[in-house]
């Protein structure tokens, strides 16, 4: 095999680090790289910028200081800054719903009022964007209904979007969270333009589908999904389709917002996949 053309150093290894088990974690993951003596000092270089992330995570859990454990749930939390904004907007929003529902009218994708007989009357979007209302095109993701839908979005949120926020960057990371959130909103109120909705869950299934196709056409060992989780997706999708969680969901599911938001996310991580062959 020819010497690659150039190598990208990642970071100076402390002295006491084991660098042939580094190595060998390294080469267990498909990451080409090299460790240089330099003078008193050790430089890891890799040959592919899209490594540079994983390299970093087998650094951390590398370490002497942590003993080999993985990081704990603060260096996570100051490695994914926008996970961790999302995150707290949504149980704001979750918060908003339950103790100052006043204000939640002036967040959704239509503003609306109660009537007397208590039925809700929605007002065309039309007329909030009229008003220069245009954040309603993404506020209705940040609103959950209960703590229960909060934490279930959450818990994905986190799995799936520490992954991407890693192997894409934060501002990728961020445009894929706004383009999805909007997205799935509009793709909601098309579907149901009668009704209010709301939730990160649309965001889910993007997510959800930039780790499927970004792996399938760039595998990574940041893009790849635990066994099971993806055909769980789908399976829960397809019931929600059909109608049948209806039945147990007070309210109804955002399924509108569910397959806007995974067919966006499926186009990003096509963008981001093929991107990442042609640079290798």
């Amino acid at each position: 095999m020819s010497e690659p053309a150039f190598w990208i150093t990642v970071a100076e290894l402390p002295p006491e680090l084991d660098a042939d088990l580094l190595s060998a974690q390294l080469t267990a993951r498909g990451i080409a790289h090299r460790i240089e003596q330099l003078g008193t000092s050790r430089a890891l270089s890799v040959t592919r910028r899209e490594d540079i992330p994983t390299v970093l995570m087998v650094l951390r859990e590398s370490s002497p200081v942590s003993g080999g454990r993985p990081p704990g749930l603060t260096a996570q939390a100051r490695a994914a800054p926008v996970v961790v904004a999302v995150l707290s907007l949504g149980l704001l929003g979750a918060l908003l719903v339950s103790f100052a529902p006043q204000l939640v009218h002036g967040l959704t994708f239509q503003d609306f009022t109660i009537l007397d007989s208590g039925e809700l009357q929605l007002s065309a979007p039309d007329a909030g964007f009229a008003r220069g209302e245009y954040w309603r095109l993404l506020t209705p993701a940040l609103l959950h209904f209960g703590m229960l839908h909060i934490v279930f979005n959450a818990l994905w949120i986190w799995e799936f979007g520490r992954r991407i926020e890693a192997l894409a960057g934060h501002g990728n990371f961020l445009l894929i969270v706004l383009a999805t959130a909007i997205g799935a909103n509009v793709g909601q109120y098309l579907w149901r333009p009668d009704s209010l909705f709301g939730g990160l869950s649309g965001v889910v299934y993007g997510l959800l589908g930039y780790l499927w196709i970004r792996h399938r056409l760039a595998p990574h060992p940041l893009s790849q999904l635990t066994p099971g989780i993806l055909p769980l997706m789908l399976v829960w999708l397809l019931l929600c389709l059909l109608g049948v969680v209806d039945w147990f969901i007070r309210g109804g599911v955002a399924n509108g917002a569910h397959v806007t938001g995974l067919a966006i996310g499926i186009a990003f991580g096509a963008l981001a996949g093929y991107s990442a062959r042609s640079r290798n």
